[in-house]
């Protein structure tokens, strides 16, 4: 089997994993919102932040991006990778992802990774982006190996730290870009 079609790591719902949420408030309505973070390129919103690598590409690995089932390639920074599949997705409310297949050292102790974007409608159009990341650890590597005190201390050394700083910078890029789409549409039309 190509190594691009490697299928996803079973998901085990009752696996232990640890996780962290991040918000922002977007002024884009929770539709807008979604279709834009779809259509995209990922490398513009998830930068690399010095501790851990960004992302410079996607390939596609099926027809289309944004249904699911789809699966994609995403190339990083250091020269790494990892394979990605959306799980769930319904427009304007949710999104959920399963990132597996890693090949970059950052992510060496990471069996597979869960994200889920909700889109949280506010007044006057605006969306509260909710997003959670949790990560399942191989058992057989360290800190995997320790249990619950190797999950505890890659929340604290990794997670609490490189990976909050890459998902508020993640954020931050998502809203600037979606804001200024929505300000070029709107200019576009002349409003």
């Amino acid at each position: 089997m190509p190594h691009d079609l490697e299928p996803p790591r079973t998901i085990d719902p009752a696996a232990p994993m640890i996780s962290r949420t991040d918000r922002i408030v977007v002024e884009r309505t929770p539709q807008a919102l979604c279709a834009w973070m779809i259509t995209s390129k990922l490398e513009d919103s998830v930068p690399d932040t010095g501790a851990l690598p960004g992302v410079v590409g996607t390939t596609l690995l099926t027809p289309t991006w944004g249904v699911v089932g789809a699966r994609r390639k995403v190339h990083l920074s250091d020269g790494g990778s990892a394979t990605e599949q959306i799980l769930d997705f319904a427009a304007g409310e949710r999104f959920r992802y399963q990132v597996w297949d890693y090949t970059t050292a950052a992510a060496w102790p990471i069996r597979y990774a869960i994200g889920e974007f909700r889109y949280l409608p506010l007044p006057g159009g605006r969306t509260e982006l909710v997003w959670t990341y949790a990560f399942r650890l191989y058992g057989d590597r360290f800190p995997g190996f320790l249990g619950p005190l190797g999950r505890w201390l890659l929340k604290v050394v990794f997670l609490d730290r490189a990976y909050a700083t890459l998902m508020r910078e993640t954020l931050k890029a998502t809203k600037l870009g979606a804001e200024r789409a929505a300000q070029v549409g709107a200019a576009r039309r002349g409003k």
